[in-house]
């Protein structure tokens, strides 16, 4: 056998190992939670403190000033929501706490709020099921609790890095993605509930988010744009099994420091 054709199965070889170790990470990151590994579990932090967690401190500075606390820092997305085939406008209102954050939702003369302490509440009334799901898509598909999670001691778990397309080919040149397991506090959620954040080697920003509800697994994708230099997430779409459940198209982004 020649050296050349010598060189070109070790190469394939070598590439099969990779992408079987790949899919083996994710699979064990999405049914059981870290042994072992470069785990990086903090104790709730008496201060704020968003350097804690290194993979949190990356997209922290590729957001920009968005996370400065302040009295007055907030961030406001305005956009269409749509569930099944219904549309209404709904505005995200995220202020910053010394804990975290108070999240509010304005969707069809409902104001809903969360916060670390309280979860997802209504101003009027009960909280309806329906409600609480979307509030909390919104509310945890997103770099901004990516970042702050850490504030309520969530642990960070980088479960593969440079990880491609299942298909890819050999001569794939598209995108990379660093693929971060958040697992909140076992006081907060006796079932260790987790996502999965994808984030584009290149870019730094998230642009999946994979998590499981109910025994069924949500998978968000998320598109940028930009406003006034720094990036937001203008589109979210959430699909079980393939079949879109649930989109938000925003269309404007602001925010005081």
């Amino acid at each position: 056998m020649s050296r050349k054709w010598k060189i070109l199965i070790f190469t394939g070889a070598s590439l099969a190992v990779a992408c079987a170790t790949s899919a083996i990470l994710i699979s064990r990151a999405s049914t059981q939670p870290p042994a072992s590994g470069p785990a990086q579990t903090q104790t709730m932090p008496r201060t704020r403190n968003l350097r804690l967690q290194p993979e949190a401190a990356r997209v922290n500075r590729r957001l920009g000033n968005r996370f400065k606390f302040s009295a007055r820092a907030e961030s406001v997305l305005t956009g269409t929501l749509t569930l099944a085939d219904n549309q209404q406008p709904v505005t995200t209102i995220r202020r910053q706490t010394e804990s975290g954050e108070l999240v509010e939702v304005l969707v069809s003369g409902r104001r809903l709020t969360w916060t670390n302490a309280e979860g997802t509440r209504a101003a009027v009334g009960a909280i309806t099921e329906p409600e609480r799901l979307f509030v909390e898509r919104l509310i945890f598909d997103s770099p901004d609790q990516f970042v702050l999670a850490q504030l309520r001691g969530a642990s960070y778990f980088t479960v593969t890095k440079n990880l491609r397309p299942n298909d890819a080919g050999e001569n794939y040149r598209g995108p990379l993605w660093r693929v971060v397991r958040i697992t909140e506090p076992q006081e907060l959620t006796p079932n260790g509930r987790w996502r999965l954040y994808y984030i584009n080697e290149t870019t730094e920003l998230i642009e999946r988010v994979v998590s499981e509800v109910d025994g069924q697994t949500i998978e968000a994708n998320i598109q940028w744009s930009q406003s006034n230099g720094e990036p937001f997430p203008s589109n979210i779409k959430w699909t079980r099994s393939g079949q879109k459940v649930m989109e938000f198209a925003v269309t404007s982004f602001s925010q005081n420091k």
